[in-house]
C-alpha cells in the first residue's frame, strides 16, 4: 500500500493518480484528507495485516503537523518510507527555502526518509526516481528475494554468527533458519543434514556445505581467493573505504592493480547502517551499498579482487615488495597500499569474551538485529559508529541502552547522530558508566555495570551487547618492516623520522619509512576517522604511487636481490 494524506483534495487526487499509473499493479494507492483520517486508514491497514511500503503527507495538515503524523504513521508500520510533502516556493527549486529550517531538522532528527516538491510539471524527473529508490529499498526488506544460500544453525552459536556475519557483511543473499524451526528441520531432512556438523550451508543448487569456512564458502560462490599473477603494478590490502578508492584510482590510472581482502568489503564503515554526512548523498547511503558501489567500480575499471587471506610478512628485494600470504602464498608489486583499517578494541573481560557471537558482539552486528526483536539491548561507546547501531537496533529492540564512560555524547559523535538519538523513544544514553562483567552459560544473560560517578554497580538483563569503544591497528606483522608509532599505526609522510628514512629526498605523502609502501585510512597515523577522509586519502594516496614509480623508471635499476636498506629492519 501507498498512503497519500494532505489538505488540499486537488493536490492529493493528483499524487495519488500519478503514483498509480506507475506503480499499479504491484502497489495501491489509497488517500486521506486529515491526520486523524490517514491514521484511522493506517490503523485498518493494521489491522487487515496489509503491509504499507510509503507514506507521503503533507507539511502542514488541518489537524496536526506533517512531520509529527509521519513519526505516528512509522510507529503503526515499522520500515515504511516516510516522505514529506512541500509546496514550491516562488524559486521553483527542488529544496523549499521557505521550508528549510523545518526541513533541516526533520533530516537531521531522522523524522522523514526525504522530501517531495508539489507542483512538478514532469513526475519522471522529481517524483519517480525517488519514490522507486525508497520502494527498492523497503522491497529488499520485507519482500522475498532472490537467494543463493540457505543456512541452517543454532541462532547462538559463534560460529553460525560468524559464518552469517560473513554472508551478509559482503552482500551475499541467503536467508536463515534455526535448526529447531518448521523449515529447519524440513531442510535437515531432505538434504540429509550432518547435525553433529553445523552451521550448514544449502547452495542454491542443492550442494550442501558442512560447517564450511569461509575459504570454502568464497570458493563456492566464485569468489577469487588466489591472486591471478604474481606481479602486480600496485597492490592494496585491505577493502575499507580507503582501499576501495586507492583500487578505484589505481585501475583507472592504468596500474595494474590487485586488492587483497582478509573478510569484508567495505571494513569498519560497511557495516554502518546509515551514513547522512557523506558527499552527495542528501538522502544517506549504507556503508554496505556504499562499500558495494566502489568495489562494482573498481572491479569494472579493471582491478583484481582476492579474497578470505590475510597478508603476514611485507620485504623488499630491489624495487620489488613482497607480501606473503597466510596459505603460503606470495605475489610482487612495485607499489604498495596500506588500507588495512582497525579492528575494534576488546574489554579483556573473561565473561564477555568467551561469549562472542553468543549475544556479545564487537561491531555493528546488523546479522542480529532481527534476533533481538522485543528484547533489551545494549551498545558500548560514543563515536558515530556506536550512535549509528543504536539507531539501527531501535528499529527491532524493546530498548537500547547506549553506555558512555564520558560525561556527553557530544565529544565524540557527530551532533546529527546526537540530536536523532535523543529524539528516538527506545533509545536510552547512559553517561559515565561502563560495562564491568557479565553472565551467561550458552549466551549471554545479562551485563554488571559500574556508574562511574555514584561508585556503586548494579546488574542488568540483556539480550546482546555491541561493544565499540575504539579501535586499534592489527599492524604487528609490519612491526619488522615499517615505522609505527607506540599504539601500532604507521607513520608516514613528514612524521616519518629522519633516521628512518633510507632516501635522499623526502618521503611522498602517505609515503612509510619504506619507500614505495604507502599508507591510508585508519591504520595510518594522524588520519581523520571519517569514511570520506580514508576515501580521499586512497585516492590522493595513488597520485604518490606514480610520483614513486616515475622515480623508478628514470633511476638506474638496482640490481635484483640487493635489498633495500631500512633502519625500521634493523
Amino acid at each position: 500500500m501507498l498512503l497519500v494524506v494532505g489538505a488540499d483534495p486537488q493536490d492529493v487526487r493528483t499524487t495519488a493518480a500519478t503514483l498509480a499509473r506507475r506503480f499499479t499493479p504491484d502497489y495501491r494507492v489509497r488517500t486521506a484528507g486529515s491526520a486523524a483520517s490517514g491514521l484511522a486508514e493506517l490503523e485498518r491497514l493494521a489491522r487487515r495485516r496489509d503491509e504499507v511500503a510509503l507514506v507521503a503527507a503533507d507539511q502542514h495538515l488541518p489537524d496536526d503537523d506533517g512531520i509529527a503524523f509521519l513519526e505516528q504513521a512509522a510507529a503503526l508500520h515499522r520500515g515504511i518510507a516516510r516522505v514529506l510533502l512541500l509546496e514550491m516556493d516562488r524559486h521553483h527549486t527542488q529544496i523549499p527555502f521557505t521550508e528549510l529550517p523545518a526541513l533541516q531538522r526533520a533530516t537531521a532528527l531522522g523524522q522523514i526518509d526525504f522530501w517531495l516538491v508539489k507542483g512538478w510539471v514532469n513526475p519522471e524527473e522529481w517524483l519517480y526516481p525517488q519514490v522507486q529508490d525508497a520502494l527498492s529499498a523497503w522491497s529488499r526488506r520485507h519482500r522475498p528475494s532472490h537467494v543463493v544460500y540457505r543456512v541452517v544453525g543454532e541462532q547462538w552459536d559463534p560460529r553460525c554468527h560468524d559464518l552469517r556475519d560473513g554472508l551478509m557483511v559482503n552482500g551475499v543473499p541467503f536467508v536463515f533458519h534455526p535448526t529447531d524451526s518448521d523449515i529447519g528441520r524440513q531442510l535437515i531432512r531432505d538434504h540429509e543434514v550432518d547435525m553433529s556438523r553445523l552451521p550448514a550451508v544449502i547452495r542454491h543448487d542443492g550442494a550442501v556445505l558442512q560447517d564450511p569456512s569461509l575459504p570454502e564458502l568464497a570458493g563456492s560462490h566464485g569468489i577469487q581467493v588466489r591472486p591471478s599473477d604474481s606481479e602486480y603494478d600496485l597492490v592494496v590490502l585491505g577493502a575499507g573505504p580507503a582501499g576501495l578508492a586507492a583500487a578505484v584510482y589505481g585501475a583507472s590510472e592504468g596500474l595494474r592493480t590487485l586488492l587483497l581482502e582478509a573478510r569484508a568489503i567495505g571494513g569498519q564503515a560497511g557495516t554502518s547502517s546509515m551514513i547522512r554526512n557523506y558527499l552527495g548523498f542528501p538522502r544517506g547511503i549504507s556503508g554496505g551499498e556504499l562499500a558495494h558501489r566502489a568495489w562494482q567500480q573498481a572491479t569494472l575499471l579493471g582491478a583484481e579482487f582476492v579474497f578470505t587471506h590475510r597478508v603476514t610478512a611485507l620485504t623488499t628485494d630491489g624495487d620489488r615488495h613482497a607480501l606473503e600470504l597466510d596459505d603460503g602464498g606470495r605475489v610482487a608489486a612495485r607499489a604498495v597500499i596500506l588500507a588495512t583499517g582497525v579492528t575494534y578494541r576488546r574489554l579483556g573481560l573473561p565473561d564477555l569474551d568467551r561469549l562472542v557471537g553468543a549475544g556479545v558482539f564487537y561491531g555493528a552486528a546488523g546479522v542480529v538485529a532481527p534476533a533481538i526483536a522485543g528484547e533489551d539491548v545494549y551498545v558500548v561507546g560514543g563515536a558515530n559508529s556506536a550512535g549509528q547501531a543504536a539507531l539501527h537496533l531501535s528499529r527491532y529492540a524493546a530498548r537500547v541502552t547506549i553506555l558512555v564512560r564520558g560525561p556527553s555524547l557530544a565529544a565524540g559523535m557527530s551532533d546529527y547522530l546526537v540530536r536523532q538519538i535523543a529524539v528516538t523513544p527506545n533509545v536510552v544514553v547512559r553517561l559515565r558508566t561502563q560495562v564491568v562483567g557479565g553472565r551467561g552459560t550458552a549466551r549471554l544473560e545479562g551485563l554488571v555495570l559500574a556508574d562511574l560517578q555514584e561508585h556503586r554497580q548494579e546488574q542488568v538483563s540483556a539480550a546482546a551487547v555491541f561493544i565499540m569503544i575504539g579501535a586499534e591497528p592489527r599492524t604487528d606483522w609490519l612491526a619488522p618492516a615499517l615505522r609505527l608509532d607506540e599504539h601500532g599505526f604507521v607513520l608516514t609522510g613528514r612524521d616519518v623520522p629522519a633516521i628512518d628514512w633510507p632516501l635522499p629526498r623526502e618521503p611522498h605523502p602517505f609515503e612509510t619509512s619504506r619507500p614505495g609502501v604507502f599508507a591510508t585510512g585508519d591504520v595510518r597515523y594522524g588520519s581523520v576517522k571519517r569514511v570520506a577522509g580514508a576515501v580521499g586519502e586512497g585516492s590522493v594516496a595513488v597520485g604518490s604511487v606514480h610520483r614513486y614509480l616515475a622515480e623508478l623508471a628514470a633511476a638506474p635499476e638496482p640490481s635484483r636481490g640487493q635489498a633495500v636498506e631500512n633502519p625500521a629492519s634493523a
